[in-house]
Parts: structure tokens; sequence; C-alpha cells
């Protein structure tokens, strides 16, 4: 059903009105009580931060704050270097109570020599990434005695996704594609089954225009922009890495073949952040915070 510019003003009017209450996302704030773990995995840092508490040290802190930005992670968090190849020297001499990670990242290494590891799968052979991610904020609150923060954040998150998708109802009928664009300006990344993404866009009430094959993150292999064609009437929401952008924009803007996609013509195409794509709960709550804001204002600016 078409929309029309005044319910899609409105729908972005309202976007706070869903927010009212919820705690969407913490910034870092160097006083958050620290416990004493270390986080290899980035969407478990997002997780404990949304808690409310910091690990005492992370694997490639440079990463998180690139990547996942938010919550933001406080100064005092100690920097193990980078997750191809921390310094396990200093980990050792930290000595902390608990080393987590997901199973990829700590099975099979000398990691528990060092100390006790727990591992915490987002991303697993279930593919349903949004509700193992709820539980394993309801794990983390257990382990650092927060059970009644991780409780409330997880309605809190099902509450929100579940106000924008009545807010997404009027343009629910069209697909979406969800891209990382290739600085090639030729290929791109298409997010589907298995990822976050998906999840999310599910939980909207939105139909994936993509269907295709997809790695344990959801992502697809590289392919070239042509494969938009495949659903001719659907959104595109992307975004490029940053450092990237320009030229990839540049690239595009200079393709016939980007130029003749119908979702270009016709104005149904916008930018996203960019997204950290195995993120968690957090992670859930501002992608489909900018899916909503974007794909009504795409709708209100073709109305």
């Amino acid at each position: 059903m078409p929309i029309t510019r005044r319910r899609a003003l409105t729908g972005l009017a309202l976007l706070p009105v869903a927010l009212c209450g919820l705690p969407v996302v913490r910034a870092g704030d160097p006083t958050l009580p620290k416990v004493d773990i270390v986080s290899f995995e980035p969407a478990l840092t997002e997780s404990l931060l949304g808690l409310g508490v910091a690990p005492r040290a992370v694997v490639n802190a440079g990463y998180y704050r690139e990547f996942v930005a938010s919550p933001e992670l406080p100064d005092d968090v100690l920097d193990l270097g980078p997750s191809i190849e921390p310094n396990l020297e200093y980990l050792q001499r930290l000595a902390p109570e608990l080393i987590i990670g997901t199973s990829w990242q700590l099975e099979g290494t000398l990691l528990s020599r060092i100390a006790p590891l727990r591992s915490f799968d987002i991303y697993s052979a279930n593919a349903q990434p949004y509700r193992n991610a709820g539980q394993v904020v309801l794990e983390l609150g257990a382990l650092v005695n927060r059970r009644a923060e991780a409780q409330a954040l997880l309605e809190q998150t099902d509450r929100l996704l579940e106000q924008l998708r009545v807010r997404l109802a009027p343009v629910s009928q069209r697909p979406v594609y969800i891209a990382r664009l290739n600085p090639d300006g030729r290929h791109l990344l298409l997010f589907g089954a298995k990822g976050m993404y998906q999840a999310v866009l599910e939980r909207l009430g939105l139909r994936n225009a993509y269907q295709g094959r997809t790695n344990a993150w959801g992502g697809s292999p590289a392919v070239g922009i042509e494969t938009l064609l495949e659903q001719p009437d659907a959104s595109l929401l992307y975004y490029t890495n940053p450092r990237e952008a320009l030229a990839a924009q540049r690239r595009l803007d200079n393709s016939p073949i980007w130029r003749a996609l119908p979702m270009i013509r016709e104005g149904r195409a916008l930018g996203l952040p960019r997204f950290y794509p195995s993120g968690g709960l957090l992670t859930a709550q501002r992608l489909a915070l900018s899916i909503t804001e974007q794909l009504l204002a795409m709708e209100s600016n073709r109305a």
C-alpha cells in the first residue's frame, strides 16, 4: 500500500516516542564498574557494556571503537592488541578470572593455561542470531550479577522492534536489499539468511530481497551490482567502509549499470551507517532504528 508524505513524516516524528523509556544504547563511561573478564569478541564486549559493566581488557580495542562504536568502550579498558596476535604475555600477567569469546576463538588454543574460558555463540548452526543474542545477554547478566538489567534489556529490545514494526507496516510490502558496496564500484556483498540483518528485517515485518546463499554471519559472496535487478521493485539500503566511501561512490556515479538500476532511478536507495555484522542485541537495536528511519524517509521523499 502506498504511503503518503504525511504518514511517512508522522512515522519519522514518532520514532522518539518508540524509544521513550528505552536505554537503546548506553554511552561509554570511565566510571563503569569493571569485571575481571577479558573479552575476545566485540559482540560480547558490546553486551557487557549494555549491562552497565566493562571488561578489564579486550582484544583489538581499536576495531571495537571503529566498527561497533556504541556502547562506547571506556578509555581505561586495556587493549591486548590485534585478534590475530593478542599479547599473551600481557594477558598472562593480568591473570583474569575469566576469558570469554566465541567457540572458534577459544577452542583449541592455549588460553586455558592462562585463565578459565567460557564461549558464547550468537552465530551458530541454528541460524537464529537475534534469539541467541538475547540468550547471551541473559547468560552474561547471570555471570556478572546483572540479571535484572539483562532481562530488562531483552524485553526493551523486543518492545522497541515491535513498535518499529508497527511504524513500518505501510511500507512492508516492498522487499529490501541490505548491501555493503565494494570500493571497485562493480561488486557488493548482500546480507541474508543466518545473519542479524535478516533477523532484524524479519522482526520489523520486512522481506529481505536477497534469498541467496550466505556464510555463517549472513553475508553473501561478492556479486555484481547487476544482481540487484533480480528484485527490481526492492528498496536498497547500503553502506561502504568509510575510508573507501568517496572512491566507491565516485565509481558508482560513473557506472551506467548503477544508474540504470530501478531503485536508483526511482529514489529507492539510501545509505546506512556501518554496523558490525556480527553484533549483538544493541547492534540489533541500532540497526532497526536506522532501517526504520531510512525507509520512512525514502517513502517521504518519493511521495
